[in-house]
């Protein structure tokens, strides 16, 4: 494992494998949530679906004080909760997390059938209210800050919920908390970018030969405006975790 700084102020990790960087992973959660919890009482994890969220299963249900515990996600198809389950699955039945807080939409709606506009757009005002209003989570500033924000980064350079040359992605600066999706066989809200920026410590985990374009184009700077999402997220502490696949002979 080696560790540099960029010229940005990000740092960048190198680790043998994507097994080592699950351990990282695990690791970093536990030590951050005790650091909150003995600072404030409490800590907010804010995390994404896929393996990012499969690399927490090895959390210890006896490592943190898991009733301090509050786990929010970048983003959530309305209704499927495929992010909830995850980590429902992963870590939080095991480690006894009952503060898991999903998009709450009308009964009516949890059909399974499409879902109106309307509906998202209340899912999407209901989770932003969460986030302003949640005593785990820092608004003392223009948007809330999580304590710790884990992001995978697809192999077109997209993180959360923010795809290359998206409205979204155009609208970071805005303010925005959270955006809805709304269209033909998906339906789901998701946090912005400037949510992204504004957490304590982010760490984007990216690992695979797959992911290798990805990385390149996120540390380097080479693309296109709006064009890797990933590389825009640039907070108080930015991590980047890759192993050596994804990285391939790209040098820093």
């Amino acid at each position: 494992m080696t560790t540099s700084a960029l010229a940005d102020g990000r740092t960048l990790t190198v680790f043998e494998n994507d097994a080592a960087v699950a351990k990282q992973l695990v690791a970093d959660v536990t030590a951050a949530a005790n650091a909150a919890i003995s600072a404030k009482g409490s800590f907010s994890l804010c995390i994404p679906a896929g393996s990012v969220v499969s690399a927490l299963k090895e959390l210890s249900p006896s490592a943190v004080d898991w009733s301090k515990v509050n786990v929010f996600f970048t983003g959530e198809r309305l209704g499927a909760n495929k992010s909830y389950t995850a980590a429902i699955d992963a870590f939080c039945d095991k480690c006894k997390i009952e503060n898991v807080f999903f998009p709450i939409f009308r009964p009516l709606f949890c059909t399974g059938a499409p879902l109106p506009e309307f509906a998202v757009k209340e899912a999407t005002a209901a989770y932003t209210a969460l986030l302003k209003s949640h005593p785990a989570i820092d608004n003392s500033g223009p948007l809330p800050s999580f304590d710790l924000l884990l992001l995978g980064v697809g192999d077109d350079g997209h993180c959360g919920s923010l795809h290359p040359q998206s409205a979204h992605i155009k609208a970071a600066g805005d303010g925005t908390v959270t955006f809805g999706i709304h269209k033909e066989g998906k339906n789901q809200i998701a946090i912005s970018m400037d949510v992204m920026r504004a957490s304590k410590k982010v760490i984007l985990a990216c690992t695979g030969d797959k992911k290798k374009d990805a990385v390149r184009r996120a540390l380097s700077g080479d693309f296109e405006p709006h064009g890797c999402p990933a590389a825009l997220v640039k907070a108080a502490a930015t991590h980047w975790y890759v192993d050596k696949a994804s990285l391939a002979d790209f040098k820093p």
